[in-house]
């Protein structure tokens, strides 16, 4: 059998860094390229199960050509078709109005509760000047939320009226029936437009099962920003966590690089393929967060907390034990992703894709990148440096 040479017997092994830091690099050329997904940008996914015989292709042209705007994706396995349009620019403008509205409606509610406040105050204390020149502004706000109500709701109706054929009356002076008018309204013709979607449809191919998922820009932009919430607050976790486990900023810092390295190399992966960004993508993101944890931790403890052999010798079995069981995960990711690339299985086969990139890059980052620096602070921290 042949014997490894330890790579972290070299003088220069501090030098390796390089790898994790030109990956990186590389990576975030790529990173603008991402697209957003449906969940995140807003659009149409439609999930549709025939037997029928379909040139993805001409199917793609077919449907451009029936629904304006919709530049169609398809993708299609044994027993399905799965089906992605844009968002609907004239419901997606509408949808922005409605959110006007129900922003004016909060404001318009606490202009209102203000109001009322200082009148009850006012009957027992007529003559508080201070209090009557606060209920006077709140009464003006009263009336510039409700004018701003009108206005985004009076958009939204000339928007949709292409969908319903007509504008409704309604009471400008009743914020309650705006907001609910605002809601109703764009419902209906979202309802109108999924009919007409899944009429076209019907005209190009024969279908009975499908599912139908539409999500607003609006929607998909709330989630975009919950989710790198999500991410943010899981970083910091685990810079607090690592930190107490160490009590020393120089583990805990190459802890966090080594797992924002790997997730940003995915990003670039991701980018320079086509994977899209959605909620799956980000899932597995965070499923490779713990991944990329894992095996920092298992470098950084045994370097830092073992007594056993040196830390060099140390730091190249557990690169070993490492490598072993990234080898092990990447197995089961590229069968994941193969799978679900042949039976098209979209949240798996995104999921797998990131996760599969950045454990690939977690290698190079962990045994490249932590572990040298890792090493280093361990050997300058015993000279009494």
């Amino acid at each position: 059998m042949i014997a490894l040479q330890n790579i972290y017997e070299n003088k220069n092994s501090k030098l390796l860094v390089i790898i994790p830091i030109a990956l990186l690099i590389i990576s975030l050329y790529f990173i603008p390229k991402i697209q957003l997904d449906q969940t995140l940008k807003g659009g149409v996914d439609i999930q549709i199960q025939t037997n029928a015989s379909v040139n993805v292709r001409a199917l793609t042209s077919q449907i451009d050509a029936k629904i304006v705007g919709a530049q169609a994706s398809v993708s299609q396995s044994v027993g399905g078709i799965s089906i992605t349009l844009d968002a609907n620019t004239t419901l997606a403008d509408a949808s922005q109005f409605a959110s006007y509205v129900y922003t004016a409606d909060g404001n318009y509610s606490a202009a209102s509760v203000l109001y009322a406040s200082y009148q009850t105050v006012l009957q027992t204390q007529p003559n508080n000047a201070t209090a009557m020149a606060a209920a006077d502004a709140a009464k003006l706000n009263e009336t510039k939320y409700l004018a701003i109500m009108n206005g985004n709701l009076t958009k939204e109706l000339a928007l949709l009226v292409v969908f319903t054929g007509k504008t409704p009356v309604y009471n400008s002076s009743d914020a309650q029936a705006m907001t609910s008018l605002a809601q109703s309204a764009y419902a209906n013709a979202s309802a109108i437009y999924e009919t007409n979607v899944l009429t076209a449809l019907h005209q190009l191919l024969s279908f009975t099962t499908y599912s139908y998922n539409d999500v607003t820009p609006t929607l998909g932009s709330f989630f975009l920003s919950e989710m790198r919430e999500i991410i943010i607050a899981a970083f910091v976790i685990v810079a607090i966590a690592v930190l107490v486990i160490f009590r020393s900023p120089v583990p805990a810092m190459a802890v966090v690089f080594s797992s924002a390295n790997d997730i940003l190399v995915a990003l670039g992966v991701m980018g320079m393929v086509g994977i899209p960004l959605g909620t799956a993508s980000i899932g597995g993101i965070l499923m490779l967060i713990g991944y990329s944890i894992d095996t920092s931790l298992l470098s950084s403890i045994r370097i830092l907390k073992r007594s056993e052999d040196t830390p060099v010798v140390r730091a190249f079995n557990t690169m070993k034990t490492g490598i072993t069981m990234t080898a092990a995960a990447i197995i089961t990711f590229a069968i994941l992703l193969a799978v679900s690339y042949i039976a098209f299985i979209p949240t798996y086969y995104e999921i797998a894709g990131v996760v599969l990139a950045g454990l690939i890059a977690d290698i190079f980052t962990t045994w490249f990148g932590n572990t040298p620096m890792v090493l280093a602070y361990k050997q300058r921290k015993e000279l009494g440096r």
